[in-house]
């Protein structure tokens, strides 16, 4: 057990690699004057970093037989959580308006809604399913792994943009490839070892619905839905 917990701080450290990778030509390299980055960004940014460096050093503890601090750490979750979700939000709804204004084509920022709606969602479902069985290690430890493995859409599809001159579209397309190829290999793991395999089944419904609205971003229902979606939020 303490491997699986070594493991875990290696593969979301693994993660943060691909998300400093992917953020490096768009934020990272713009120190220190960050042109065109606002406030909100610099938030969110924040929020997630901490996430992650939690998502690291709380296995760690569990290992070192530090459960207490382990304990006491996590209490920064029930903070954390909510805001990042909020910045989430926030984060899209500030990008749907500067892509309008950049002249950015509304079907195009109606697509990427999807991105924008499934990243919130997706965060507030794992995050609450982990705290709601903070008490049983093993399912809440799978629900933390998982929010951790949405920050690779956003972080490794970034560097394939950038880094080898992918569209944005395929991008995507790819990150939640891998993503569901990740979970499915995680649930493949635990039916094989007799495992609890509901969190990461559940993890993997969640992605696959997302990964599907993904590659309906054109299709006129989802337009028509993200644009009243649009009208009542943003």
């Amino acid at each position: 057990m303490q491997q699986v917990y070594r493991n875990t701080s290696i593969f979301i450290f693994l993660i943060l690699i691909g998300v400093q990778w992917g953020f490096y030509q768009t934020y990272t390299s713009l120190f220190p004057q960050f042109k065109n980055i606002t406030p909100l960004i610099h938030i969110h940014g924040a929020l997630l970093m901490t996430w992650m460096l939690l998502l690291i050093v709380q296995p760690l503890l569990i290992q070192w037989g530090k459960a207490q601090l382990h304990r006491n750490i996590g209490k920064l979750s029930w903070v954390l959580g909510p805001l990042i979700i909020a910045s989430l939000f926030l984060i899209g709804k500030n990008g749907y308006a500067r892509g309008l204004a950049a002249n950015v084509s509304e079907h195009d920022m109606l697509c990427f809604i999807v991105l924008d709606m499934r990243g919130f969602l997706s965060f507030a479902v794992f995050w609450s399913l982990a705290m709601l069985h903070r008490k049983q290690s093993n399912t809440h430890m799978r629900y933390m792994i998982a929010t951790g493995i949405l920050a690779i859409g956003p972080g490794v599809g970034r560097g394939l943009i950038s880094g080898f001159g992918y569209s944005v579209w395929d991008a995507l397309a790819i990150t939640d490839l891998l993503d569901l190829l990740i979970v499915g290999l995680l649930l493949g793991i635990d039916l094989y070892r007799k495992k609890n395999y509901k969190p990461f089944l559940t993890v993997f419904v969640v992605l696959l619905i997302g990964s599907v609205l993904w590659q309906i971003r054109d299709s006129s229902l989802w337009q028509s839905f993200a644009k009243t979606y649009a009208t009542l939020f943003y």
